[in-house]
């Protein structure tokens, strides 16, 4: 009986016992890639989640909004809209007062999907779902930037996320962000950060997503 309740439990992930965070530094350019240091690289967390590691991320912030750039080591093949989880794209989750006593999205947390082409004239677009009580108008889209270079081997989608479209995004009262993502493959399992969708409904549990500092050096 104990035996068939433990096989009926999920696996558990070292991150699973941790809480994580990293430092985000800061960055003084809007054009994302050029800028971007060694140090603007956030952890890999694949090995502690038993994933592969086929993308690098780095992030810098400004008063004006947040950067990424998501390098990743395969060739683009295809991209499905509203199946984002399909095929290759990155989703990206932010908590701007880093909530970590709520089980649900509040109205400062915000669920944003990038493809690498265009799909049905959709590139980027904000995908959060409130709670009714902390439901608010989603950012416009064109507030969301990105481009992408392609190779045979790889692409790098180099994104822009105007303060605009972060709901209480304050870097002068609140130096922290709560902070995941998925970046998805066709036909490939994902890469995640610090908490697993395999197990965890990502999108819905923002007290589970690291913890980023802003650090301005």
């Amino acid at each position: 009986m104990v035996n068939d309740t433990l096989d009926q439990l999920p696996a558990l992930c070292p991150l699973d016992f941790f809480s994580m965070s990293a430092d985000l530094l800061f960055a003084k350019e809007i054009v994302p890639r050029k800028f971007f240091r060694a140090s603007h690289e956030l952890p890999d967390t694949s090995f502690m989640l038993g994933e592969e590691h086929f993308a690098k991320v780095s992030m810098g912030w400004n008063e004006e909004g947040i950067l990424i750039n998501v390098e990743v080591e395969k060739s683009f093949e295809e991209c499905f809209f509203p199946q984002v989880a399909d095929g290759d794209s990155v989703e990206l989750f932010f908590d701007t007062r880093d909530l970590k006593t709520t089980g649900f999205c509040t109205r400062f947390c915000h669920h944003f999907v990038f493809l690498p082409q265009e799909v049905q004239g959709i590139k980027a677009q904000e995908m959060t779902r409130f709670r009714t009580e902390d439901k608010h108008e989603l950012c416009d889209s064109g507030l969301l930037k990105s481009d992408c270079d392609f190779s045979s081997s790889s692409y790098v989608l180099k994104i822009f996320i105007s303060s605009d479209c972060l709901h209480g995004y304050d870097t002068k009262t609140f130096q922290r962000l709560g902070f995941t993502y998925r970046i998805n493959r066709y036909k490939g399992q994902p890469q995640h950060f610090a908490v697993s969708s395999k197990y965890y409904t990502i999108a819905e549990q923002p007290s589970l997503w690291s913890s980023l500092e802003l650090v301005k050096k």
